[in-house]
């Protein structure tokens, strides 16, 4: 039975594997959750046919990137110019943050 007491707490995600230390914390055990669970919710809305419904779709709408099929010559405002430049300003921010380490 104690062998089987850390599997059955989640020992598995901590890092307690077969006597095993993976050292995953607790920290590293919710990312995990939250990226296995992000691609259960993304999967499954790329294999339904509805629109609207992956990431892509939402960050398309939210930043007004994508034009309408109904009105594809609409004019562009400030306000999509606005929303825009925060998602491109955002992407800047996060590529460099990733690929510098931290430094900005």
């Amino acid at each position: 039975m104690k062998r089987l007491f850390p599997f059955v707490l989640g020992g598995a995600l901590l890092g307690a594997v077969g006597g095993l230390a993976f050292g995953l914390g607790n920290w590293a055990a919710a990312w995990l959750v939250w990226f296995l669970y992000f691609g259960v919710v993304e999967l499954a809305a790329l294999f339904n046919s509805r629109d609207g419904d992956t990431l892509s779709e939402h960050v398309w709408m939210w930043f007004g990137t994508k034009r309408h099929p109904a009105d594809p010559f609409r004019p562009v405002t400030g306000w999509t110019r606005l929303r825009r430049f925060v998602l491109l300003a955002f992407m800047a921010w996060l590529t460099l943050h990733f690929l510098t380490g931290g430094l900005f």
